[in-house]
């Protein structure tokens, strides 16, 4: 059967290009905007694991992922003089076995965004305001514009604005987990070749990869700290406080941040927790990091992501459009899921950042943990048939 319910999808990340990939697999009609000018590249690294695999594979992208996926073939723990303290294989050392796969999030969302061709996207476009009635939603345009439709549903990060205008602050909490961390890309000074390597000490981290282009590497840091920004979105407040942070670190530090100034990719953000008491307002619903963010540090976004995407649309899809008896739907069937990822997100912010060098013993113990726990964590639900 097919649908013509017009559906707003705000934020072109992961899960909004997911989202209408299925939504018009399904039927709908999806609209998508995007407040960027353009796609963002670069950002961290981020997996792809267990029933994400499955949806990849059933989207028809899984073989592009791979090959686009990182290459690090060995990951080296250092100490802050640049001695070697210990060596494991690349997969072994970023915690992923089987056919999970790293990827940059900008490289995922060029798949994404590919792979949703046709589909209206609209970027440099921003909602100024959300009002709903019993038949639908009048959105207003920061260009002026008045669009009406049957559904809104924000995939717009951890910050989303769609959850600020639709969601009264008692709706939901932004759970700072104590760390923040940043990647940026800079020259390959080092002349590393698939490999990354990784400084960390007195509850700071500090790492540097190169892999596919040998002209360029990935600079990574994280670090528990109780300060508060006063604008988590500056990007200048962002980067005296990466340096303020690690200006006596030794190791690579200086020379890295040193490279930090001229590059178009930057990333920081707090490592932060998204908890609501519902994920759906009326004719809204939230997805992905907007919704129930695990945290940046917990590998689990994508999953998150790609199966909230598959299950939302699936929902409407089964219930016909009959947006409320899909939108619990959605919720009953997710939230084990995300309480499972938002669990094991404490779990590993609680295990990094140790206080001493990370010796043999502590490297081999944490990846025998976490690959154990992310097994289970990234097949922690029974994806439905919709098909």
């Amino acid at each position: 059967m097919a649908f013509k319910n017009k559906i707003l999808v705000i934020g072109a990340g992961i899960a909004g290009p997911a989202l209408c990939y299925w939504l018009k697999r399904f039927g709908f009609s999806p609209v998508l905007i995007e407040k960027s000018a353009a796609a963002r590249k670069g950002g961290q690294a981020l997996d792809l694991r267990g029933v994400a695999i499955d949806l990849a594979k059933k989207m028809g992208i899984y073989k592009r992922v791979c090959e686009m996926r990182t290459r690090i073939e060995r990951g080296r723990y250092v100490d802050a003089q640049g001695n070697i303290l210990h060596e494991e294989m690349g997969e072994r050392f970023s915690f992923r076995q089987g056919e999970d796969v790293e990827i940059l999030r900008g490289d995922l969302v060029e798949i994404l965004m590919e792979a949703i061709e046709g589909i209206p996207c609209h970027f440099n476009q921003m909602v100024a305001g959300i009002h709903q009635n019993d038949e639908s939603i009048d959105v207003h345009f920061n260009d002026g514009k008045n669009e009406h439709y049957d559904l809104v549903i924000g995939a717009d990060g951890i910050y989303s604005a769609t959850r600020r205008m639709v969601f009264d602050k008692e709706e939901y909490q932004l759970i700072n987990l104590g760390s923040y961390l940043s990647a940026f890309s800079i020259p390959n000074y080092l002349h590393l070749s698939h490999i990354e390597m990784l400084c960390e000490s007195n509850q700071k981290l500090a790492s540097i990869s190169s892999d596919r282009d040998p002209k360029m590497a990935r600079a990574g840091f994280m670090f528990r700290s109780q300060h508060t920004l006063k604008n988590i979105r500056d990007e200048i407040e962002q980067q005296q406080f990466l340096r303020s942070t690690y200006q006596d670190f030794g190791w690579e530090t200086s020379k890295i941040l040193e490279l930090l100034t001229p590059c178009d990719d930057f990333y920081f953000d707090s490592n932060t927790q998204v908890k609501m008491k519902s994920w759906t307002k009326g004719r809204v619903a939230l997805l992905g990091d907007a919704g129930y963010c695990a945290s940046p540090l917990s590998g689990q976004g994508n999953n998150l992501a790609l199966v909230g995407a598959y299950i939302l649309a699936g929902e409407l899809k089964k219930a016909q459009g009959a947006h409320t008896r899909a939108f619990r739907r959605y919720s009953e069937l997710l939230q084990p899921f995300v309480e499972a990822a938002q669990t094991f997100g404490v779990s590993v912010s609680e295990s990094f950042l140790v206080s001493d060098d990370v010796s043999q013993a502590i490297a081999e113990e944490r990846s025998h943990q976490f690959l154990q726990e992310i097994k289970v964590v990234s097949n922690a639900i029974v994806l439905p048939e919709y098909e």
